[in-house]
């Protein structure tokens, strides 16, 4: 499976890359950390911080950004016919970008606000919504919720999942919430494996398509 979180590293956007990524570093250890602190940790001066992001608050949005950016690139793919296996493969594939930037949860939440995280969000929010409502329509998920509550559910498993892997408690890549979101559709607990079986399937088989397409 193609890592979603990968991006193209250009001479032209190395520096970005590696102040973002070195902003990251530094935020999720302390908050407060300065412009000074992060061109230190990025390996740069501190004019080439400002060449890429005039202000701490610029920097900032360059990190939401950024995984507003792999978001879309994980999104950008075919879906299984199979709507319980097309949940667990959205899961699959977003886990990593989940995974990259969970260590800025909190410092996102001051930072940016509620509403920025969740216009974030709303994209793999709109495609789990269109799963949900494909699976019920195929008889794999059940009705006991409207479908809009189930999804706000399994994003805070989501965002919960991501908090106990910073604890070090959940320390896979996506099984976990591959199968917390299936129990939460309805899915039998027993055939959830399954499911999640098949999900790493569809992908192994969908790596050779550089295009992000599905299988052949």
């Amino acid at each position: 499976m193609e890592n979603p979180v990968t991006r193209p590293r250009t001479r032209f956007n190395a520096n970005r890359v590696r102040i973002l990524d070195a902003a990251m570093v530094c935020f999720a250890s302390d908050p407060d950390s300065s412009m000074d602190d992060v061109a230190r940790a990025a390996g740069v001066v501190r004019r080439t911080v400002y060449a890429h992001f005039p202000n701490r608050e610029a920097l900032v949005e360059g990190i939401a950004d950024d995984a507003a950016s792999a978001l879309a690139r994980a999104l950008d793919h075919p879906e299984p016919e199979d709507a319980a296996v097309g949940l667990a493969v959205e899961a699959l594939r977003t886990w990593p970008i989940g995974d990259r930037y969970r260590v800025l949860l909190s410092f996102a939440r001051r930072e940016m606000g509620e509403q920025r995280i969740a216009d974030l969000i709303a994209p793999v929010r709109s495609r789990v919504l269109g799963l949900v409502e494909r699976g019920r329509a195929q008889g794999q998920f059940s009705g006991y919720l409207p479908a809009a509550v189930l999804v706000g559910m399994m994003e805070g498993l989501t965002m919960a999942t991501l908090e106990q892997a910073n604890m070090g408690l959940v320390d896979d890549s996506g099984d976990t919430i591959v199968l917390g979101n299936l129990v939460l559709a309805g899915v039998s607990p027993d055939r959830a494996p399954e499911i999640l079986a098949a999900a790493r399937q569809w992908l192994e088989d969908a790596a050779p398509d550089d295009d992000g397409g599905g299988p052949r």
